[in-house]
């Protein structure tokens, strides 16, 4: 088969259809093992329906098992696709892990710090109601990017959308929270963390690492010494350091 501008395939997924790709592209896919030839369907230009992939000819190569002549295991075809198409993250629908982090972190930031801050910088303050609104409308919007970009990113990695129900679950929303902060384009597929991947990661778990060992200190401290007085004092110190740090939303 060529790999003319023509050759696009697309292909399906846990539930999704994802593409276009090319041929080449497509047999790396494979390499990653994640392309079922069974129960994944590919289609492109002139089939009539999308048909298994296992029957699309030099998709995969079959090899004979030693011990079983009736047993099939497919073989990876160019063993350098993969590490070739993680350099080309374009090719990967989806939003991209900067689009991202810049819709679900730096937006966000940046739109408190301008309701917050710039409240203060008004010669006169906005009515308390009309900042109400606009805070409340600021919300709805940054929710909406929120999902959009959240949907998009789990396509990027090539996982189903419907895993964005997984951020109800304990648990399983750090691991999805996880591979959409860190992972690059198609994770799902070639399984491999790029250089910013690791410190993403890094900059991921560390914290939350820390603060579930601070959370289980806190526990055992309060659990064992939770009637001293001395520990009632401290705790009841923390908190008013914590509610006079908090800074105060202007016109309230």
């Amino acid at each position: 088969m060529s790999d003319s501008p023509s050759d696009t395939w697309f292909y399906s997924h846990d539930g999704g259809r994802l593409g276009p790709v090319s041929f080449t592209e497509l047999r790396a896919i494979a390499i990653a093992g994640t392309l079922n030839p069974r129960l994944d369907l590919v289609w492109t230009q002139g089939m009539a329906e999308w048909q298994p992939a296992g029957e699309i000819p030099n998709l995969f190569t079959q090899r004979m098992s030693e011990n079983s002549a009736a047993a099939t295991s497919y073989t990876l075809p160019l063993p350098d696709s993969v590490a070739a198409l993680m350099q080309r993250p374009d090719s990967w629908p989806g939003a991209r892990r900067r689009a991202y982090l810049s819709a679900c972190l730096l937006l966000p930031l940046t739109a408190y710090a301008a309701l917050t801050y710039g409240q203060a910088s008004l010669a006169s303050p906005l009515d308390p109601a009309l900042f109400d609104n606009i805070t409340h409308g600021a919300a709805l919007v940054l929710c909406i990017i929120s999902l959009y970009y959240g949907l998009q990113r789990l396509t990027n990695l090539g996982m189903s959308r419907w895993w964005y129900l997984g951020y109800c679950v304990p648990l399983l929303n750090l691991w999805i929270g996880y591979r959409c902060f860190a992972c690059p384009a198609g994770f799902a597929y070639h399984k491999k963390l790029d250089g910013a991947g690791i410190a993403l990661a890094i900059c991921y778990w560390l914290p939350l690492v820390l603060a579930l060992l601070v959370l289980v200190a806190l526990g055992v401290i309060l659990t064992r010494y939770g009637d001293d007085a001395r520990v009632v004092e401290l705790w009841r110190q923390v908190r008013e350091a914590v509610e006079q740090r908090a800074p105060a939303v202007p016109g309230h």
